[in-house]
């Protein structure tokens, strides 16, 4: 059975908003969150370094970025997006 979705179901984010959390998947290299956290910051400059946390995948080959940031709007959270999967070095913007 397919389950659809209707426009009342989607969430709605209202802008600016506090405490985004956004988790940066790519392949572990020594300097893959460094890069991030520098991508991500230049965007969002509010991104505090205390509130970042790296995770490396079970086995050792991915390397998980999450952090918070203040959103500022849908455009903001595209531009964000768009710089990370444009580098070639992400795997996944969650």
């Amino acid at each position: 059975m397919a389950i659809s979705r209707t426009p009342a179901d989607e969430v709605k984010i209202e802008f600016p908003c506090d405490n985004y959390s956004l988790r940066i998947v790519g392949r572990k290299t020594d300097d893959y969150s460094a890069w991030v956290i520098a991508c991500v910051k230049g965007l969002a400059p509010d991104l505090q370094a205390e509130k970042v946390e790296v995770i490396d995948s079970r086995n050792g080959s991915f390397q998980s970025v999450r952090l918070t940031i203040c959103a500022q709007s849908e455009a903001h959270l595209k531009t964000i997006h768009n710089a990370l999967m444009a580098s070639g070095k992400v795997q996944m913007v969650i």
